[in-house]
């Protein structure tokens, strides 16, 4: 047997005795299938009943779900989706991550286009953009064959060159006619415009606000700085309810833990709430723990619990006890600070956030700045919100100014000074 082979066995034993088929945790909701997600969702009664009471009525709205990184906003609009799809009698439900430097009309084009599999004229427009559809279109050319006259034509096949849509908000208009001819109601989920600048979102909302008054239902989720809470937004009427997601609250966070952990179980190895092994490998202590560290976001929960069950796994541990847990948060927080696309730049801002806790306006000083090559603390916003998508820092919900501090997924310079101490 290869050490390969050894490794791999050793590994795969650990997980068995930990009752599980795979590591369950998962960072983005929209690597689930539909029948996963709904094994892992928890929580969001009161907001799943306000978006679901609207789609009892005929009149089309615009919906937007609004909550900081990692608080939820895929995995809701996705189980919102799905029970659309099931339930829902002629309605076509899409969804589609908003892709960078593109407008919200062509991610609306693509998202309908997609799921319009059999609509030539939607596959037609998949290839306009460079985009895979489902069947190839081609044209045709007659050619005659040399020698005979008006019998004999033969039909030669060419590829349809690929071009850019000129007007995707006509294209979308179009597009949409058709699949109302079939469907009595047309759903767009645009996800993941937190992952935009918000100059950039408002830019979008502007300019596209003709779109979202369009005769489909839209659902868009969004960063709450700098979009809800825009005066633009609020003036325009773009949206018929805003719904804030916040964080869980600890029972609910466990009962995510146990929903993950039971997905990785055979069905009839499968544990109640109430039953302590519902929570193995995590002790009942650790799993709190893991809960109060999470602190009711849910990304946070699935980074954490993953990193951790990981380490576990790598020292062949059979429970998750206080020390192995801490040793999960330190493989955490280098996994973390290791993560690729990170700069000089960022580095020094992180450990700065580190070692003042709170960064802000105030507590930013001009020696910090001038390290930096910056005269203003706006001017190193970008790092921060960088940071933030990161998950190395959070934003404190302050409306009077921007305050970051670190997640509780790192082991700040103060906390590993007491570990060493004990």
């Amino acid at each position: 047997m290869s050490e390969a082979d050894r490794i791999f066995d050793e590994l795969a034993n650990t997980l068995s005795r930990w009752g599980l088929d795979e590591i369950p945790f998962t960072e983005s909701a929209s690597s689930l299938d539909l029948s996963q997600l709904r094994e892992v969702f928890t929580g969001r009664t009161q907001e799943l009943r306000e978006v679901l009471t609207l789609f009892q009525g005929r009149e089309r709205k615009r919906i937007l779900v609004y909550g900081w990184v990692g608080i939820g906003k895929t995995a809701f609009i996705l189980e919102v989706l799905s029970v659309l799809q099931r339930k829902a009698k002629d309605t076509l439900a899409t969804y589609i991550s908003l892709p960078s430097e593109t407008d919200l009309a062509t991610a609306a084009l693509i998202a309908l286009a997609r799921r319009m599999e059999d609509d030539e004229w939607a596959q037609h427009q998949l290839n306009l953009m460079g985009l895979r559809p489902k069947k190839r279109p081609v044209q045709k050319t007659g050619k005659s064959k040399a020698g005979i006259s008006s019998t004999g034509i033969e039909a030669e096949e060419t590829t349809v060159p690929v071009t850019s849509p000129r007007f995707p908000a006509l294209s979308f208009e179009d597009l949409l006619e058709r699949a109302l001819k079939k469907y009595s109601r047309v759903v767009i989920a645009i996800d993941d415009l937190d992952k935009q600048d918000p100059a950039r979102v408002r830019e979008l909302l502007r300019n596209d606000q003709g779109l979202l008054k369009s005769g489909a239902w839209f659902m868009l989720t969004g960063h709450p700085s700098g979009l809800t809470r825009d005066i633009l937004t609020s003036n325009l009427g773009l949206f018929d309810l805003a719904i804030e997601l916040k964080q869980l609250d600890q029972d609910t966070t466990y009962r995510m833990l146990v929903n993950y952990l039971n997905s990785a179980r055979p069905k009839n190895a499968r544990c109640d709430f109430d039953d302590p092994s519902a929570v193995q490998p995590f002790t009942l202590e650790t799993a709190r723990t893991l809960c109060e560290r999470s602190d009711g976001v849910p990304r946070w929960l699935n980074r954490l619990g993953s990193y951790v069950l990981l380490k576990a796994a790598t020292v062949h541990a059979d429970l998750v006890t206080d020390n192995v847990f801490r040793q999960g948060l330190e493989y955490a927080a280098h996994q973390l600070r290791g993560q690729r696309g990170l700069t000089a730049e960022d580095y020094y801002v992180l450990d700065l956030v580190l070692e003042k806790r709170t960064l802000s306006d105030a507590t930013v000083t001009l020696t910090d700045l001038e390290r930096l090559k910056a005269k203003e603390f706006s001017e190193i916003l970008p790092i921060l919100e960088k940071l933030v998508q990161f998950d190395l820092l959070r934003r404190l919900p302050s409306e009077q100014a921007a305050e970051y501090e670190p997640t509780p997924l790192l082991i700040g310079k103060t906390e590993q000074k007491e570990d060493k101490a004990d």
